[in-house]
């Protein structure tokens, strides 16, 4: 159970993704809601660090095509998700965060005033919805119980009065789920924040201006705030307006790695006159909240700052496609005045990266397939629209080229990994296995991880790291075009053979 435990704890739901952001205070007077099958929804305390914690997580059946889950004892009732077994693609969905779920009470959307948490009293553990602001003086609200403990997945059962029901807007239903009440309960609610209160109920709430410190001056880290995050827009030129950079101090020789270990795309920066890791550029406070989450979880601290927007079109608009034709996009890692990884004799992840990237698509098109890029020369791109080029494209797959790394003094790890979200576990295990036949790179698995590109891509998404520049027989490889150019053959296969089963 317990390798099943960290496979599923590493995942977030690429369906939240959606639909998933916070409603503003307008917008949220306008949602609906609409009743789920209880036999269809459970709700699911997800367990953390082996069982020192445990987060929810929702599963839905959306067909009956084969079962999401499995329920077996009582005190508590143990859940196996049986999702985890194959691609649940148009057959479950998964929701594990607050872009996913939130808290209704009497017909009012409290997401924005209450987060979700699962604590442990004595030998249970308790669903309950804690303040965001007004902890001292009002209480959390319960909602459910496991009856019983476990570090293991736990059934919920909702308290009398609670149910989950589904977001819907002008009659439309959304991938969100709300636990709901639809009476009003009988214990103070929090009140909206000051964020919330600001220009009579305006849906654009305040944001402060962004601060410039004096180099060497700390860093202003914005406080957390209901902001009104912008939507997420397929296609087009970004919104303007304020960003989100989440930053992580540089406190070691070690930071970028530990950092790139989380989110691969991370590098060396200077902010104000700092040097830090940039993680990312975000439209959408929620998401860059999410990223900051991700890193603490690695006991990693990192800060979100306000930002200008980023220049447009970094990325340019996709071409049309005609209709019933396969696109598969290629994201070469890095690039511009972001390096990647820095190996042995200098070599560049950034260029190895390219290098593979071009004769993937290359040989993919000479096989008829429609292959698209996100890069395709030396330029600088951040997580966010890298995943936006595949969505506005409509690609069938997405597959992210890297390169590794980890110290210099550590010529002796080299081998190839491959990383996937959820949906895009069968295509990472097709491709790992098509360039082991073909090449005789050692064999360092395929893994599961929470990497933005691959979490927001609505289509099966995996992040192949080719080697280790800092590896002997990994760096000595990739001086070599010929080394390059059979790695790049073998991913090329993996893609096809995954293309035409």
């Amino acid at each position: 159970m317990l390798p099943l435990i960290r496979r599923l704890t590493t995942l977030t739901a690429a369906a939240a993704a959606a639909i998933a952001i916070a409603p503003s205070p307008s917008l949220a007077n306008q949602f609906s809601q609409q009743d789920i099958d209880p036999s269809r929804v459970v709700a699911v305390a997800s367990p953390v660090r082996n069982g020192a914690l445990h987060n929810l997580m929702i599963l839905e059946q959306v067909s009956n095509q084969r079962p999401c889950w499995q329920e077996t004892g009582s005190a508590p009732t143990q859940i196996e998700p049986l999702l985890l077994n194959f691609d649940f693609t148009g057959i479950c969905n998964r929701l594990v965060d607050s872009n996913g779920y939130s808290l209704r009470v009497n017909g009012e959307d409290l997401g924005l005033r209450y987060r979700l948490e699962i604590t442990r009293q004595n030998n249970d553990l308790v669903l309950r919805a804690t303040p965001v602001r007004d902890r001292t003086t009002v209480p959390p609200i319960e909602i459910a119980r496991a009856n019983g403990s476990t570090n293991g997945f736990a059934k919920l059962q909702l308290n009398p009065g609670w149910r989950m029901t589904r977001r819907t807007f002008n009659g439309q239903a959304l991938g969100h789920i709300y636990l709901t009440h639809d009476e009003a309960l009988n214990v103070p609610i929090a009140a909206a924040g000051p964020s919330l209160a600001q220009g009579g109920g305006s849906s654009t709430p305040a944001t402060p201006a962004p601060a410039t410190p004096a180099p060497g001056q700390p860093l202003p880290v914005i406080p957390p705030q209901a902001t009104n995050p912008l939507p997420p827009v397929p296609g087009g030129t970004p919104a303007s307006g304020t960003y989100f950079r989440v930053i992580v101090p540089i406190a070691n020789a070690n930071t970028l790695q530990q950092v790139r270990s989380v989110e691969p795309e991370a590098f060396r920066t200077t902010v104000n006159g700092q040097n830090v890791v940039q993680v990312g550029l975000f439209r959408e406070r929620s998401r860059a909240e999410e990223v900051q989450r991700n890193l603490a979880q690695s006991s990693i601290t990192a800060n979100i700052l306000n930002a200008s927007p980023p220049a447009p079109a970094s990325v340019p608009t996709p071409p049309s496609v005609p209709q019933g034709q396969r696109v598969v996009v290629i994201d070469a890692g890095h690039g511009g005045r972001d390096p990647g990884a820095v190996g042995i004799g200098g070599i560049q992840e950034k260029e190895i990266n390219l290098t593979i990237a071009n004769r993937v698509q290359q040989r993919l098109q000479e096989a008829g397939f429609t292959v698209l890029m996100t890069r395709s020369d030396d330029r600088e791109i951040d997580l966010e629209p890298r995943v936006a080029y595949a969505q506005r494209a409509n690609a069938d797959i997405f597959v992210s080229i890297h390169a590794n790394a980890i110290s210099m003094s550590r010529p002796d790890v080299n081998g190839l990994e491959t990383y996937y979200y959820s949906s895009g576990q069968r295509l990472a295990q097709v491709i790992h296995n098509s360039i082991l036949r073909r090449t005789d790179m050692r064999d360092r698995g395929v893994r599961q991880a929470r990497f933005y590109v691959l979490r927001y891509s609505s289509m099966p998404a995996v992040l192949v790291e080719t080697g280790f520049v800092t590896g002997s027989q990994d760096a000595a490889r990739f001086q070599n075009m010929n080394s390059r150019m059979q790695i790049a053959d073998a991913i090329a296969e993996g893609i096809l053979e995954y293309l035409r089963r």
